[in-house]
């Protein structure tokens, strides 16, 4: 009987543990599509759920750092003065021993080019496709991101420290969308880097923009202290930018940053 319980308990602690880790943006609650967003990719609900792994179709295949999701199915658009607010359905923490201090996540369709040179003859790549660094469909603007953990009152990260939104890093579908990369990271660092080379680099992290809900300010600029957040909104200061997905970050068992 014992031996039992502690299986029950051990199954409803796994249970938990995965229910923590599936943790994405769950509602839209505002969208406002601004200007020179890309027509057709106007489904907010396009960023709720986990971010794509896999882009479906004929022409379709694995999401990885060189073939970025591209469908309308996936994406939604937010051009100058556009914005998207999302509710996550349950809190995300601001917690200390996240790593790099990266609380949530955000994906874009950004993608490394490959520079490789092409075989018109056999229609691929000569020699194993590696990059340069260079992003195509990347967002070349600004963005700001704000966090509310009411959804009346938002405040924004520190756009000192808050990267780009659909900048680096292009999103690799086999990483966890739950562990940030190194925000340390530059498109320098990635210079003749083949797709296994670049998942070294990202250990285990599907990439995308992190942020840390500490980086929150007032209108004035001071800092305010957040334990946990409910909404996010992206704004587009200038450029375009397509949003794939949200996801808050796993803390994994003895990490310390």
């Amino acid at each position: 009987m014992l031996k039992l319980q502690l299986s029950v308990l051990a199954l409803a602690g796994s249970l938990l543990s995965l229910t923590a880790r599936a943790q994405y943006a769950e509602a839209v609650v505002s969208y406002v599509p601004g200007t020179g967003f890309s027509l057709g990719f106007t489904n907010p609900a396009a960023a709720l759920g986990e971010p794509s792994r896999i882009t479906p179709g004929a022409f379709g295949g694995p999401v990885d750092p060189f073939d970025p999701p591209y469908l309308a199915s996936q994406l939604v658009s937010i051009g100058a003065g556009g914005s998207l607010t999302v509710k996550f359905g349950k809190p995300v923490l601001d917690h200390p021993r996240n790593r790099f201090g990266i609380d949530f996540i955000i994906f874009g369709n950004s993608g490394f080019i490959i520079t490789n040179a092409f075989d018109p003859n056999t229609f691929d790549w000569i020699g194993t496709p590696a990059t340069d660094g260079s992003l195509f469909g990347n967002n070349a603007g600004a963005s700001r991101v704000s966090v509310s953990r009411d959804g009346i009152i938002f405040y924004e990260l520190n756009p000192a420290l808050a990267p780009t939104v659909d900048g680096l890093l292009p999103t690799d579908g086999s990483g966890d969308f739950h562990t940030p990369p190194d925000p340390s990271l530059t498109q320098a660092d990635f210079a003749g880097l083949t797709l296994d080379a670049i998942r070294a680099l990202y250990y285990g992290s599907a990439g995308g923009a992190g942020y840390d809900i500490s980086w929150a300010q007032d209108a004035a600029g001071r800092p305010v202290m957040l334990p946990e957040i409910n909404y996010m909104r992206v704004e587009l200061l200038s450029g375009k930018a397509e949003v794939d997905g949200f996801a808050a970050v796993f803390t994994p068992p003895g990490w310390s940053r």
